[in-house]
């Protein structure tokens, strides 16, 4: 008896194989760059040691093997492109040809820019006198990484065979022209990896078609196994869930249906980064060791018979058995009509239904069985309301207390984005009992939650952030207040449970603590250490300084966090708090001297308004207004002063030329513009992130436009933050004994903080100091009281923020604000 297959059309996809193949082959890329320019003498010698070995070849040989390479590489290239053309293989040579270009173009920069300082002196010398069809130094490495670009793009079109075959032909090729010194080894191998990262991000960006069994394999291996189905349907697109395998259903000749679920390479590629993510982000991240489809099937099936014997209503397993082509599947009873849970109408959602899943979860927790993607997408729902959960693909026995407090966070804040926080809570009590709810209290975290639902809970908090934003009538923001599912589920189950405030358990390898004492650590190491060099003279000046004006001196850190306060108010429509504004930005300036351009500030800003309410375009429009606010600032200032100093001191007016580095960036943009809007991934990343994106930052500069208070507080803010430095830095040099005018102080300050903007280190740290001295010197101050002056400003300016700005950050995430 035939078996009817109905499948969609094929369709394509971005697959992990190709990511991880653009990973390894950037790994080998760089470690060549690096080997070719760090250790330039090393790779020379050791390459010079390998063309003499070359050169040690009988003549006739080497002219032999040179002439067998380029009979292959003229030869592949034109056999493959005929076949195509006969086969009319459109999709392959829409892959190929753009990575054949791409790869030889990257070839060509890297050699002749990166690689071709490690070369031997003697090459291509050692190579006169020796040809084969062409000259010896053909096919050159460019050639050869457009050969492998194109052995790449092509490789899902092609079967295991003769995709291995082309790929040992590339090797081969470029081995040979190793030995006979046609290509220099270096070059060989950046060619492949150029290559292998060209083709591997043309299929990413182009998409290539999934590398999964047949429908016609899974129907044979279930014959194999003894069941005969009838029917064999591949679900739609809509009802795949993306990253667990191509789900069918099948009928079999008496009446029963069974859910088949086929896992292939793909998924256990995909599987790789999932672990690879959590090891390196989780302390504890309680995952085995990566299985094999067959092995991952067998688990699954393994999982649901203990789940079954826990007294949890669970699918009814089967069998699990290989398909043709390296996959496997599982398959499991499917009840008439069962739904997902997801996907079930919130009418749907009666309390009833959603106890009774809780009821099986609890048996699950008592049992210590661990499911690991316990959300709304793997519960089942019959016509008659009876509930059974499914996809124990990360089940565990004996789980750890880490597992099952987040199997019941994530069931908890994916059911509650269906029906909220305290209708999601009831159902859960009343299904668990308030001890098994109370364990859920420290995993009500986002690292806790899988990536679909801490991607779901995220894009829950944001639609309800926008939607009060697009309330009418200006709103006063609060600190942490941003909507924040996990924070109203821990209240909901604190009360339910009678639970004591719990802790949240410490999940995260990586903390801001530990990321900021790394960076400190490297701070002392290399940019503060050196400084101690002056700090006998800053001792000094600071004994022979007038100790009144010293002190004026003090209150100019308080001040610019002020003056950036209201910075920040001016660049967003609604109302920010004035007290926790500036306590972020005393942090935001700890940040700035531990890391370049500010990034550090500037990320901190940006959670914080975030965590206010205001939804990412919003946020990040504010944060670079306030960056080209500060730009603008300090260019009217500095030209105002450099004007007003008159054209005596020349030596205070730095020459900028930022037009070439400006059409270097608009080029990168119209090209990178042109890729996303010439690929589908590409536009649908345009169509779902930029230009929602882009709608939020331009209703923020709309808001901001029609507010004249807001760009009031925001100009003073911009102003007066290099106005008040100019200020300290005439203190500390009248503290010092040393009369300037206001202007050139000013103009000198200008100067020196244009020209440490452009320097690669925190707060320009050195730079600023060295350009304040120079400045300072050329208008007339003596030396020594130039060098004291500043180094008197920089310790009450610079580094006195340092312990205000620590203490500040520890306060604000202390109290949610970031």
């Amino acid at each position: 008896m035939s078996t009817v297959i109905d499948t969609p059309p094929p369709r394509t996809v971005r697959r992990s194989v190709d990511l991880w193949r653009l990973s390894l082959s950037l790994a080998v890329l760089l470690a060549a760059v690096l080997l070719a320019l760090a250790t330039r003498e090393f790779v020379r010698a050791a390459q010079r040691g390998l063309l003499d070995s070359a050169t040690a070849l009988p003549p006739a040989l080497r002219d032999g093997l040179v002439g067998t390479v380029q009979a292959v590489a003229l030869l592949a290239p034109v056999a493959a492109v005929v076949v195509w053309c006969v086969r009319r293989r459109v999709d392959p040579v829409l892959r190929v040809l753009p990575a054949a270009v791409l790869g030889a173009l990257g070839a060509w920069s890297l050699t002749h820019l990166a690689l071709a300082r490690g070369r031997p002196d003697t090459w291509p010398e050692v190579l006169d006198g020796r040809d084969g069809l062409l000259r010896a130094t053909w096919p050159p490495a460019v050639y050869l990484a457009a050969c492998a670009a194109a052995v790449v793009a092509a490789g899902p079109w092609l079967g295991a065979r003769p995709r291995r075959a082309l790929w040992a032909l590339a090797s081969s090729c470029a081995a040979l022209s190793v030995a006979t010194a046609a290509i220099v080894p270096l070059d060989a191998v950046a060619a492949l990896a150029m290559g292998g990262a060209v083709g591997s991000a043309v299929l990413l960006l182009a998409g290539a078609p999934a590398d999964r069994p047949t429908a016609q394999a899974v129907a044979d291996a279930l014959a194999a196994s003894g069941i005969s189905v009838t029917t064999l349907r591949e679900l739609p697109a809509r009802e795949q869930l993306p990253g667990e395998g191509t789900l069918y259903r099948a009928e079999t000749p008496a009446g029963s249906r069974l859910a088949v679920r086929v896992l292939a390479a793909e998924d256990h590629n995909r599987d790789l980064f999932h672990r690879l993510a959590r090891r390196t982000l989780l302390r504890h991240p309680a995952d085995t060791t990566a299985p094999t489809p067959l092995v991952a099937a067998e688990h699954e099936l393994l999982m649901l018979v203990f789940a079954a014997r826990t007294g949890a209503r669970a699918d009814e397993p089967v069998m699990a058995c290989p398909v043709a082509g390296g996959g496997a599947l599982v398959a499991t009873s499917a009840p008439d009509d069962a739904r997902a849970l997801s996907a079930l109408r919130d009418e749907e959602l009666t309390d009833p239904l959603l106890t009774g899943v809780w009821t099986s979860v609890a048996r699950l927790q008592e049992h210590r069985l661990g499911h690991g993607e316990l959300r709304p997408e793997h519960v089942l729902v019959a016509p008659d309301g009876e509930s059974r959960l499914t996809a124990f693909a990360r089940g565990r026995l004996n789980a750890p207390p880490e597992v099952l407090g987040s199997d019941l966070a994530e069931l908890l804040a994916t059911t509650a984005i269906r029906v909220g926080a305290q209708r999601a809570t009831a159902c859960a009590l009343a299904g668990l009992g308030p001890e098994l709810l109370a364990t859920a209290l420290p995993y009500l975290q986002p690292l806790a939650l899988m990536g679909p639902a801490r991607t779901a809970v995220a894009r829950y908090d944001q639609t309800r952030a926008r939607a009060a934003r697009e309330k009418p009538g200006r709103r006063t923001l609060r600190a942490g207040g941003r909507p924040s599912l996990l924070r109203d589920l821990t209240a909901e189950v604190s009360t339910a449970s009678g639970a004591k405030e719990v802790q949240p358990a410490r999940l995260a390898r990586f903390t801001w603590k530990s990321v900021l004492g790394l960076a400190g650590a490297f701070l002392v190491l290399h940019l503060v250490l050196p400084q101690l060099a002056n700090a006998p003279a800053a001792l000094d000046a600071l004994r022979d300084a007038n100790w009144w004006w010293v002190l004026a001196v003090l209150p100019i850190t308080f001040l610019s966090q002020t003056f950036s306060t209201f910075l920040q108010q001016g660049t967003i429509p609604e109302r920010l708090p004035f007290g926790p504004t500036y306590q972020v930005q005393f942090a935001s300036s700890f940040l700035n001297r531990i890391t370049p351009s500010n990034v550090g500030g500037m990320a901190l800003n940006l959670r914080y308004l975030q965590k206010t309410g205001i939804e990412t375009g919003a946020a990040t429009a504010s944060v670079g207004l306030q960056s080209l606010a500060g730009a603008l600032s300090n260019t009217v200032v500095a030209a105002v002063f450099l004007t007003s100093a008159g054209r005596g001191h020349a030596g205070v007016r730095p020459h900028l030329s930022a037009g070439r580095p400006l059409l270097w960036a608009v080029a990168l943009v119209l090209a990178a513009g042109g890729l996303l809007a010439f690929t589908p991934p590409g536009r649908r990343f345009l169509g779902e992130k930029v230009w929602p994106f882009l709608r939020a930052a331009g209703s923020t500069v709309a808001g901001i436009a029609t507010e004249p208070a807001k760009i009031a507080v925001g100009t003073v803010g911009a102003l007066g933050l290099p106005l008040i430095q100019v200020v300290g830095l005439a203190m500390s040099l009248h503290a010092l004994g040393a009369d300037l005018p206001f202007v050139q102080v000013g103009a000198a300050y200008m100067a020196a903080r244009l020209i440490a903007n452009a320097a690669p280190v925190p707060g320009g740290l050195g730079a600023l100091e060295a350009g304040l001295i120079a400045g300072l010197t050329t208008l007339g101050v003596p030396a020594g009281a130039a060098t004291s002056a500043v180094l008197v400003y920089r310790l009450l300016t610079f580094w006195l923020n340092v312990p205000l700005g620590a203490l500040a950050l520890n306060v604000v995430q202390r109290r949610g604000y970031v």
